[in-house]
């Protein structure tokens, strides 16, 4: 969904209302006030002067506003493509955590829910089913259209409502007692859509009303991911092979197919037996508590000690969710395939003995070009060698399955 707007405040260390699993160093919240044209301005790489024409400022946030609204815009229609919401709900590891979850606790009976990005209305359904009183179905995308007929074909329209809007502009005729959605993305917070849903918990849940998941923890760990080697092992000899085959020597294009490879973020399964290394919290939120604020940023420094002689070449993440009654959802290698795969940051390869410290820090930011963006900034050091710093960024790029 798309994203409130909010101060881009940094929190140091991953901290504010409602992160856990890092050491606090400082926090700044501003609720509720937006950011400073100046600082908007001088966040997207323009230098603005000090009394500089407040026209100038006025033109350059609506400009920001209008590339935000066509951002939102393209990501909207991609979920008005079937396929897409094919694949999230033949995903059942994710599909049936949600409907245990609102089936077997009592916080949807009788109770008032809305439907933070409803898609096609399954999560909406599952709650009429466990005997909602009233759901509130928010969806932005055309896919709305559908939902609404599916909540016909299915006799429920007299408990669902299908409002098509974003999240941040619906008006609902009252407060609810519940907010189910199914917000995730690739690496937690890619599509960068729970500020959306946050903002649906600030406006109308009842105090002391229930959130769906409630609670949602980032994890990595080193990794040895196989299919690296192999790509790097393909392509090399791809390009020392043209030597042969046209008597040309191609071979300078090898590094850089290999590095360039290194540096993009990639969504991909790892096998259980390629993680090497006990995972740690890279962020622990509280969805009841959390702000808008602390996810501009979020920084957690992370110790990690290896498991065996093993070559590593990447940091592997993934997360959980915990819904109420204690249900989780989680994309760990460890447990079955979710669509959400693992997210593979590839590293320079390096030998693992058993017990190697591999220790720095790990930052997650905010696109400023394209808030539904990522970017990803590493810091570390292999039993206390020299520190190696590697840069990514999360973009439409970002899922690959070739190998």
């Amino acid at each position: 969904m798309s994203e409130t707007e909010g101060v881009a405040v940094e929190v140091g260390g991953v901290t504010g209302g409602g992160v856990l699993g890092c050491p606090t160093t400082t926090t700044t919240h501003h609720h509720h006030q937006p950011q400073t044209k100046k600082r908007r301005a001088s966040e997207n790489g323009i230098t603005t002067a000090e009394g500089e024409d407040n026209n100038e400022e006025k033109n350059g946030t609506a400009e920001k506003a209008k590339m935000d609204a066509k951002i939102d815009e393209s990501y909207f229609a991609s979920y008005s493509d079937i396929e897409l919401h094919r694949t999230m709900i033949e995903d059942s590891v994710r599909t049936n955590a949600y409907q245990q979850a609102i089936f077997q606790n009592l916080d949807v009976s009788g109770k008032v829910v809305a439907d933070v990005g409803c898609g096609t209305g399954i999560l909406s359904m599952f709650c009429a089913q466990a005997g909602a009183k009233r759901v509130y179905a928010i969806e932005a995308s055309k896919i709305a259209v559908h939902a609404r007929q599916l909540v016909h074909a299915n006799g429920l329209q007299d408990i669902i409502t299908v409002l098509q809007g974003k999240a941040e502009e619906v008006e609902l005729p009252e407060k609810v007692d519940v907010v189910v959605s199914e917000w995730m993305g690739y690496m937690l917070l890619y599509e960068t859509m729970l500020p959306s849903v946050l903002y649906v918990r600030d406006k109308w849940l009842k105090p002391g009303g229930k959130m769906y998941p409630e609670r949602a923890v980032l994890y990595m760990a080193l990794g040895e991911a196989q299919w690296i080697t192999k790509y790097e092992e393909g392509t090399y000899d791809f390009w020392v092979s043209l030597n042969h085959v046209y008597d040309l020597d191609m071979s300078l294009l090898a590094d850089h197919a290999v590095s360039r490879y290194k540096d993009v973020v990639h969504v991909h399964m790892v096998a259980q037996e390629d993680v090497l290394s006990f995972p740690t919290a890279v962020c622990d939120l509280d969805l009841t508590t959390i702000s808008v604020e602390a996810l501009h940023k979020i920084s957690c420094p992370f110790s990690l000690s290896s498991m065996g002689s093993r070559q590593l070449n990447s940091v592997v993440l993934w997360f959980d969710v915990f819904f109420p009654g204690g249900h989780k959802l989680s994309t760990s290698p460890d447990n079955e395939d979710t669509h959400w795969q693992n997210t593979v940051l590839p590293l320079a390869t390096a030998p693992l003995r058993q017990d190697t410290q591999v220790s720095g820090q790990l930052t997650i930011t905010q696109d400023l070009s394209n808030h539904r963006f990522l970017n990803v900034d590493l810091h570390y050091r292999v039993d206390g060698g020299d520190e190696i710093t590697r840069t990514y960024k999360m973009d439409d790029n970002c899922n690959d399955n070739d190998f």
